[in-house]
């Protein structure tokens, strides 16, 4: 947004009753947010996110070729054991020594992974390639299981792309069935879980007793409110919708994210095998990985995940606040506020972006750590499992903290501190009605995510059984189809549906901020907004 197109961000102070949470006169006093002039914020963290990506940089450049370069030569000479030439064009396996290397560098990186990660999460894997590694038949099969692999994640993103988007549609004309419907689901999947885990532990069936009974209460607690929630959830897909060229906004930031994990994996295995003297002959290495190490490399793949997420919320609320205020430069499908929004994210708002990331990648990777610890075994299991507990349950706030105030700097360009006392009073002044809205709202989009991701799972399970596609010999392996459908269709689902998610938040920051500007801007949707605030407060309703 242009400062000449800023009328509606000024100083001033404006009365709204806020039913939530009711002062003695029966009303809040609300300080609007101000639009900031055009400024780079937070400027030292942006330096220090680039400055972390060039060492990245330089340490595939350093150390990659001299990992990958042992590997190879291990892999040629058969194992070092004498074995037959993979390289040899004269060798029956010639045609596939490029796939058993692959499998043998493979095997490497979810090694070192192992270590980085947990083995808990990458153990199945490293199976899997050993198995194939020491399998040469796998390189002699008719069938490529790695194309019907891409074939399947193929199918499974189309159908999730058409899916979801008919979604926002059914959102924005039956938001309030919705919730109801997404807070019956919470209610019969914890029962489900507790009957399941009758058979299994008593531990385990008694959290699910706990979690029925909380479910149904917070549906008896919400079931008001659901109106008011119900006409946010509207409102804030149909900016979407307005927009739908966020979209490749969101699906260019998981690409990014792919491409951020794989070269990460070229830059931080080969980082780990060198500097921890591994050999790849031997299959071991002389030492433990260094810690300092590892916690740097994890903050670094956590830190720019991170950034490459908060991006794509910032740039959302800057659409979408556009389009609260000034919807003739925020209602076509590539309008111009999301080119202004994206270019602001990674400039202007890029420095702040980058300061709130790296709080939340600096306990993400310690929770890593702290888990790393717990499974090796080596004693204080229960203190560790309570310290990755507390700095889980910190991440979650934090993480919540940050939704906010990302939506203040993509909004009105505030800085990270500056955004963070606005959240602060936007909870201070609107308390719960802010939190049981969000949550409300994050209800339905996680049931569309699951409910989309079964149909696309279902499809290529029908798909691979149909073409005879069976990825291993194990028992049930054919399942497998079925998982990749449901994961791509979550993953791509939960993508889009994610600018929904953003725009709730600016949604309902904007509310609280600009009520006359949405009523004349939006008429229709500020018509059922007031009236589903009556419904939920109907003696506060003014």
């Amino acid at each position: 947004m242009d400062n000449s197109s800023n009328q509606p961000y000024h100083n001033s102070t404006m009365e709204i009753s806020d039913p939530s949470r009711p002062s003695p006169n029966g009303e809040e006093t609300w300080t609007k947010g101000e639009h900031q002039p055009r400024k780079f914020n937070d400027v030292a963290f942006g330096i220090l996110f680039y400055l972390h990506l060039i060492g990245m940089v330089v340490c595939s450049v350093v150390y990659a070729p001299q990992m990958f370069r042992e590997v190879a030569n291990i892999a040629a000479d058969g194992g070092g054991e004498g074995g037959r030439d993979l390289l040899d064009s004269s060798s029956s396996m010639s045609g596939n020594n490029h796939g058993l290397v692959t499998s043998r560098l493979m095997s490497w990186v979810v090694g070192a992974s192992q270590q980085i990660f947990g083995s808990s999460l990458m153990a199945p894997l490293s199976n899997r390639l050993l198995q194939e590694d020491e399998n040469d038949d796998y390189y002699e099969n008719g069938r490529d299981d790695f194309d019907d692999l891409l074939l399947l994640m193929s199918i499974s993103a189309i159908v999730a792309c058409i899916i979801s988007s008919l979604a926002l549609t059914v959102m924005i004309r039956h938001a309030r069935q919705m919730i109801v419907c997404a807070l019956i689901f919470n209610i019969v999947a914890a029962l489900v879980f507790t009957i399941g885990a009758l058979f299994v532990s008593p531990f385990g069936a008694i959290m699910g007793i706990f979690m029925v009974f909380f479910n149904a209460y917070f549906a008896y607690v919400v079931w008001g409110r659901i109106s008011f929630a119900a006409c946010n959830l509207a409102t804030a897909t149909s900016a979407v919708k307005a927009n739908l060229g966020l979209s490749f906004v969101a699906y260019s930031s998981l690409i990014s994210m792919f491409g951020w994990s794989a070269f990460w994996l070229v830059s931080a295995v080969p980082t780990l095998y060198v500097t921890s003297g591994c050999d790849a002959q031997a299959g071991a290495c002389e030492k433990e990985a260094n810690g300092l190490i590892v916690f740097t490399l994890l903050i670094s793949y956590y830190w720019t995940f991170q950034v490459i997420q908060n991006t794509v919320q910032v740039t959302v609320a800057g659409v979408v606040g556009t389009w609260w205020y000034v919807p003739t430069e925020a209602s076509s499908f590539c309008s111009r506020s999301i080119g202004d929004s994206y270019t602001r994210s990674l400039t202007y708002s890029f420095g702040s972006i980058c300061l709130g990331s790296l709080i939340v990648a600096v306990i993400e990777s310690l929770i890593t750590m702290t888990r790393n610890l717990r499974e090796s075994g080596d004693g204080g299991s229960v203190f560790l499992c309570i310290a990755e507990c507390i700095l889980s349950l910190l991440r979650d706030i934090i993480e919540y903290f940050n939704r906010w105030a990302f939506t203040y700097v993509g909004v009105y360009g505030y800085s990270f501190i500056e955004a963070g006392k606005n959240v602060t009073n936007l909870f201070k002044s609107r308390g719960w009605t802010t939190i049981i809205t969000d949550t409300l709202a994050q209800s339905v989009l996680t049931l569309v995510s699951v409910a989309v991701g079964l149909i696309t799972g279902i499809t290529c399970l029908l798909f691979s059984y149909t073409h005879n596609m069976v990825f291993g010999d194990e028992l049930g392996a054919s399942a497998a189809a079925f998982f990749i459908g449901f994961t791509t269709g979550l993953v791509m689902t939960s993508t889009l549906l994610s600018l929904v998610s953003a725009s709730v938040n600016t949604v309902i920051v904007c509310y609280a901020d600009a009520p006359a500007e949405f009523r004349v801007n939006h008429p229709k949707l500020s018509d059922d907004m007031q009236a589903g605030w009556a419904t939920a407060w109907p003696d506060q309703f003014q």
